[in-house]
Order: structure tokens, then C-alpha cells, then sequence
């Protein structure tokens, strides 16, 4: 034993740099194999750990096995909560997390949090930047159907409330019912004008992102705060309309000013069983939405015969 403790064995010599081999040197079948088996959460780091991980994850562009996605847009800050699978196969009893990420700008570049964890600083680049290259990797590699896509303006953080597990939609419903109250308004109008310059900028990212993907997303309940016709067509052009479940439309952006929206592209959209707008008047006919079991808003014109033919099918009218 003795002996053993100090036989010295001969040390084969480090190879020179030129003949090191690294991770990203593994066999390309390999590669894809670890990626499909690593979490949402390790791909985004990895992507920040070098360029040649950055490019790799870019090129083969791997499953974020994404279950829910909700983005807070702030004047100087982005919150993403999402909610990932942990493995395979993709379902409700699969085990999942949920993670949040925050996007900040600073002197010398800016902080990326996630969760509690501590803050990362990446010099030289803005936040905003960094942002979209995750959302094309948290939503441009996305390949199975996300139960809840939520994109809200948000500039008081006391209105920033985590997804529950259950029921989001139904939260998601209250929060919009009873958030506007003036007296809970605490922040000031310039404040508010650079938030909705940054959400018109998060919404211009997201879209490009949706119609750069070879097939539509696949998503059961859409929430978002809208700005304009032209904003809600591009992004419903580009959501698998036999997916949609859950429609919620709010014009929290411009509180103040009644907007129209023509609501008429919903009729590809057959399968979608709540219709929630707020802050919007619906030009549309009540006749065009009729395959919608529910229906909660505010039209711009509306006939005592529509109604009536609602109710004889067996429809539910909820009047706000």
C-alpha cells in the first residue's frame, strides 16, 4: 500500500493549443443530442458563454420546449416570466419551471438578471439587444404549442404580477378589470411616453420574429396590448388560427384615446371560444363573430336582431 501511495505513474503531456479539443468540437449528431436533452434556461446562458456556442445554438436552432411566455415592457426595463418544459414528452404533467429574466441598461453596457440569481453585466451592448437575440431563441425556435403568450405595457411595477400555474387567463382577465383606477397612477407622463416608445419597439421585434418562422406559432391563449389595425392583423397572420382558444385585446397603450378595431379576421379563427377587448370599440358585426361562444367588449354598433340571434343558438353575451 505504501508502495502504492507513492508510485508515480507517467504523465502523458497536454497537447499544444492547436491540438486541444474543445465542447463545440464534438460530432454535430452529438451536439443536437445534448441541446434537445439541456433546459430553456441553459441554452440562454450558453448562447453568452462565446461566439462559437452563440452561432452553433443560432444555426441548429434547437426546441426551447417553451410552455408560457409573458413580457412586461417598462421605459428602462423588460421582464420576461416563462414557464419551460424540463424533458420530453411536451404535456401538462410534465415536469416544468418557471424563470424570470430582466433586461436593464447601465453605464457601461447593461445587467441581465435571472431570477434572484446575481446580475450579469455585458459591456458594450444594450439591453434591448440582448433581449432579441433571447426572444428569437426563447420564440423563434419554438416548435410545440405554447398554452399562454401574454405582452402587456407596463410602467408601475405594482401592476407586475407572476403567472400562477392555473387559471391564467382568468387572472390575466381580472388584473385588465381593475388595474386602470387613477388613483393607483404613480408614474408621470414622461415616464410613460418613453414605456410606450420601448412596447412599440418590443412589439416590432416579436412581429418580425413570428414571420421569420417557417410555420405560424402555435398558441391556446394570446394576450396583448395592442397599438393599431395594422398591429393586430400582422400578428394574427401569424398565429395557427386552429390553436387559438383565448383572445384577449387591450388598448392599455392609449388609455384615453377610443380606438376601432375591425375584428373581422377572426372568422379563420374556429376554434376560439373567449373574445375579451377592452379599451377598444369593435366596428365589426356581432353576426361576423358569431361562431365565438363568448364574447366581451364594447360594439361600436350592435342590433337588437344580433342579439337575439345569440341567445337562440345557445350563445353567451356579456355585456361590459
Amino acid at each position: 500500500m505504501f508502495r502504492l501511495k507513492w508510485y508515480k505513474s507517467e504523465e502523458t503531456p497536454p497537447p499544444p493549443p492547436s491540438q486541444r479539443v474543445l465542447i463545440i468540437d464534438m460530432p454535430d449528431l452529438v451536439m443536437r443530442k445534448i441541446l434537445e436533452e439541456v433546459d430553456l434556461v441553459s441554452i440562454m446562458k450558453l448562447r453568452k458563454v462565446c461566439r462559437a456556442f452563440r452561432n452553433y445554438i443560432d444555426d441548429t436552432k434547437p426546441d426551447s420546449k417553451l410552455n408560457r411566455l409573458t413580457i412586461y415592457v417598462r421605459s428602462d426595463t423588460i421582464l420576461v416570466l416563462f414557464r419551460y418544459f424540463l424533458s420530453k414528452p411536451m404535456k401538462e404533467e410534465t415536469p416544468s419551471e418557471l424563470a424570470e429574466v430582466s433586461y436593464e441598461n447601465n453605464k457601461q453596457g447593461c445587467d441581465i438578471r435571472f431570477g434572484e440569481g446575481q446580475l450579469k453585466h455585458i459591456n458594450g451592448r444594450k439591453a434591448f439587444d440582448v433581449f432579441c437575440e433571447d426572444m428569437q431563441t426563447v420564440l423563434g425556435n419554438q416548435k410545440t404549442t405554447i398554452s399562454h403568450f401574454y405582452i402587456y405595457n407596463r410602467e408601475d411595477e405594482s401592476e407586475i404580477e407572476k403567472p400562477p400555474l392555473l387559471n391564467f387567463f382568468q387572472k390575466s382577465l381580472e388584473l385588465f378589470c381593475c388595474r386602470r383606477r387613477s388613483e393607483n397612477t404613480k408614474t408621470y407622463p414622461s415616464q410613460y411616453a418613453n414605456s410606450i416608445a420601448m412596447y412599440n419597439k418590443v412589439c416590432g421585434v416579436i412581429l418580425k420574429i413570428l414571420k421569420s418562422r417557417k410555420h405560424p406559432l402555435q398558441v391556446s391563449n394570446l394576450s396583448i396590448s395592442i397599438n393599431g389595425q395594422d398591429q393586430l392583423e400582422t400578428l394574427l397572420e401569424n398565429v395557427e388560427s386552429a390553436k387559438l382558444k383565448y383572445l384577449l385585446i387591450d388598448n392599455d397603450i392609449y388609455p384615453t384615446v377610443k380606438s376601432e378595431l375591425n375584428l373581422d379576421m377572426l372568422k379563420n379563427f374556429g376554434n376560439l371560444k373567449d373574445l375579451l377587448v377592452f379599451n377598444v370599440l369593435i366596428t365589426s358585426s356581432l353576426e361576423s363573430l358569431s361562431h365565438i361562444p363568448i364574447i366581451k367588449g364594447t360594439f361600436k354598433k350592435i342590433t337588437a336582431t344580433e342579439i337575439l340571434a345569440r341567445k337562440e343558438v345557445g350563445y353567451i353575451f356579456l355585456p361590459l
